[in-house]
């Protein structure tokens, strides 16, 4: 009997076996990115409107009102950073950042909501809609479509 041991070294004359890549998923990329950028504006835009209207705005949320550019820049660029991992193809991680920031984007959407005529209604609109683009890109990122 032969007990040598083979470490499966190709024929000369054959090629290396190759693997073709994994697709990229360029559908949740998008949506994602897309999802970062509103999340961020929102933000931005939340907080200029506390700015332009302070009297509208809740006698505790005074003291914060700079934490609306810092949640929406800190989430949208967490999503921005999920889309490009999503990209290089590390699915479940970029999928995971996407969905969670997303799903996190429901404090801009609630808490920095203003009573003012209604502008309010367009950011909390902006907002509402990167929740569902972003969560959908996730869970197109998490599954490589």
């Amino acid at each position: 009997m032969n007990q040598q041991i083979s470490l499966g070294f190709p024929f000369p004359g054959l090629p290396p076996p190759s693997f073709p890549q994994r697709p990229r998923a360029i559908k949740g990329f998008g949506l994602a990115l897309l999802a970062g950028i509103i999340t961020m504006l929102a933000g931005i835009a939340t907080t200029i409107l506390a700015l332009l209207y302070p009297g509208n705005v809740p006698g505790w949320l005074a003291p914060y009102i700079w934490g609306g550019v810092v949640i929406g820049v800190l989430l949208g660029i967490l999503i921005i950073l999920g889309a490009f991992l999503i990209w290089v193809r590390y699915w479940a991680l970029g999928g995971i950042f996407v969905f969670l920031c997303s799903l996190a984007n429901v404090y801009l959407v609630m808490v920095w909501f203003i009573t003012v005529p209604w502008w309010p209604w367009i950011i909390m609109g902006a907002g509402l809609f990167a929740l569902i683009i972003g969560a959908i890109g996730g869970v197109l990122g998490i599954s490589g479509k």
